[in-house]
């Protein structure tokens, strides 16, 4: 097979949606997908969008020579709801609220991102309408891993208690996707909302936060968890997840640079959060849930200092918290006795850990 370049996959796709949108009722018409963003490889197929007022929903496929062509047509109505639903979703921990599904989330982001190729104006309305209110697509999309993340971190635990050795491997899968899905969420706080998992490495690699030590992440998904001690192979999977996720859940969430982030490894020092809790975001609050246990609902600036509690003493969990506090209206509220009270509730509620008998002052 003969490689094309993503630029000539481009302006290929660009070529076909133009002929094609002038031979039907389509008024626009734009091309997505990885080859558009940046991504994409040899096999990668080409997405054209066709867009009109009266387009009869459907997909057909075709092919380039051995470039395979996915041709959608798409109503306008479809993505103005679409656009419509995203702005006005609610992510709040006390109930469901109106929730998009996958599919319509990834067509939203092909939407915002995707190369227009023919448009009257109504695409670039749409597009524009998204990017005065960036963090409702993107926390939607950061929600979307953040759950996945944690059902696999669910199938993990489940899998690594079992008596049966045969289910080691497939918790390590799912460990291992745990961190995957863990990574596109902290992909997406920086603004890559690609939805393909096999990108992440490329996101995370243009993307990521300064400081991110994405050789560890490498070197934890190429790994044998199972070579030495499955229990803490797995463990060192899921704790990178967990920190990739609440990293996610706090700066990210608030559209704050995750490069502020301070912790991406543990410490030695005294104080750990719990490792049985997975975060999950929403609009009001942040919440640690044990598969198959309990769950808390944290205020975000409460969420914040249970993050950075990763083998440091509260000393040094303050000093981050406090040069955070500035960082979003949501985290001003913290301040060196408030951090010092929410550490103490913290281990009373069991969600941190002290190691070598430490109150966790310095």
């Amino acid at each position: 097979m003969t490689a094309v370049a993503p630029s000539a996959r481009v302006r290929l796709g660009r070529s076909i949606a133009s002929r094609l949108a002038a031979t039907t009722d389509a008024a626009a018409a734009f091309v997505a997908g990885s080859s558009v963003v940046g991504l994409g490889s040899a096999t990668s197929d080409i997405d054209v969008y066709l867009v009109g007022s009266t387009t009869q929903e459907k997909r057909q496929q075709m092919f380039a020579d051995t470039i395979r062509v996915d041709v959608q047509h798409v109503s306008l109505e479809t993505l103005e709801s679409l656009v419509d639903r995203v702005l006005e979703s609610g992510l709040r921990s006390d109930h469901a609220g109106r929730t998009l599904s996958d599919r319509e989330i990834a067509l939203t982001v092909r939407l915002l991102t995707g190369d227009i190729v023919t448009d009257p104006g109504t695409l670039a309305a749409l597009r524009k309408r998204l990017d005065e209110h960036p963090l409702r697509l993107s926390r939607l999309v950061m929600n979307n891993w953040m759950l996945a993340a944690y059902f696999a971190a669910e199938d993990c635990l489940g899998l690594r208690q079992s008596d049966d050795p045969c289910d080691l491997d497939p918790a390590a899968l799912a460990a291992r996707r745990g961190l995957v899905c863990a990574g596109k969420a902290l992909a997406a706080a920086g603004g890559d909302l690609y939805f393909g998992e096999k990108w992440v490495w490329r996101q995370l690699a243009r993307s990521g936060p300064d400081g991110f030590p994405r050789a560890e992440f490498q070197r934890l998904l190429r790994d044998d968890p199972l070579a030495v001690d499955p229990q803490a192979g797995l463990t060192a999977l899921m704790s990178f997840a967990q920190t990739c996720l609440i990293a996610t859940a706090t700066l990210g969430w608030q559209g704050v640079d995750a490069s502020h982030w301070p912790a991406w490894q543990p410490g030695n020092g005294p104080l750990h959060r719990s490792p049985a809790f997975f975060p999950r975001a929403y609009d009001d609050m942040v919440t640690l849930v044990e598969p198959a246990g309990r769950h808390f609902r944290l205020p975000p600036d409460v969420a914040l200092v249970w993050g950075l509690s990763h083998g440091l003493s509260t000393q040094t969990i303050t000093e981050h918290a406090l040069r955070l506090s500035k960082a979003a209206p949501e985290f001003a509220a913290l301040t060196e006795e408030r951090c010092r009270r929410i550490t103490t509730e913290l281990r009373e509620a069991g969600l941190l850990t002290e190691q070598g008998g430490q109150r966790g002052a310095m």
